[in-house]
């Protein structure tokens, strides 16, 4: 069993080395790092329950959430239907591109600063968090950044099949619906 490595939101995600470089690190918490709380609405548990139900990046071992008293394998149950996270990963996608988003934020600051963006060869945000994302959010209060909110309830979600199109264009892998 291992510790989630921490990474801060909205960083770029880096965790398997060069894939996917323009997702969005979110949810990748550990002690010792501080991170936004508020009780979480049933709707957001309700649509993470959604994507951890199918894993992508899965790993051979177990992580174990070092925020809990007495770190151990996680389980999670929700509606009758039980999930073991901490072996893999879920990515949302936005409905609209991160430089729209970012323009829209930007028309809203009295900056003159110029930014350069790099630019990204899919039209929308990929955020990549830790399955255990769900625990972290229904035990711990974690508050994700609003425009990952803003995806979760907006994007393409599962069991959609402009979900699961957007996974196949960029190779990422899945478990299919993986409830215990």
């Amino acid at each position: 069993m291992g510790i989630v490595a921490y990474f801060a939101d909205l960083t770029f995600y880096t965790y398997f080395g060069g894939l996917e470089t323009t997702a969005k690190n979110i949810g990748w918490l550990q002690r010792g790092h501080a991170f936004p709380m508020e009780v979480p609405s049933e709707e957001t548990l309700d649509l993470l329950w959604r994507f951890c139900s199918v894993p992508v990046m899965t790993m051979r071992g177990v992580h174990v959430c070092d925020l809990c008293a007495a770190p151990q394998p996680t389980y999670a149950e929700r509606n009758g239907e039980k999930l073991l996270l901490g072996c893999a990963e879920i990515r949302v996608f936005s409905a609209e591109s991160s430089a729209s988003s970012l323009r829209k934020a930007l028309e809203q600051t009295e900056s003159g600063g110029v930014i350069f963006l790099q630019r990204s060869p899919v039209p929308f945000s990929i955020y990549a968090a830790p399955a255990l994302i769900y625990h972290y959010v229904e035990a711990h209060h974690y508050c994700p950044p609003k425009e990952f909110l803003r995806a979760l309830r907006e994007g393409p979600r599962p069991p959609d099949p402009e979900y699961f199109a957007l996974l196949r264009k960029l190779n990422i892998a899945h478990e299919g619906f993986r409830v215990l």
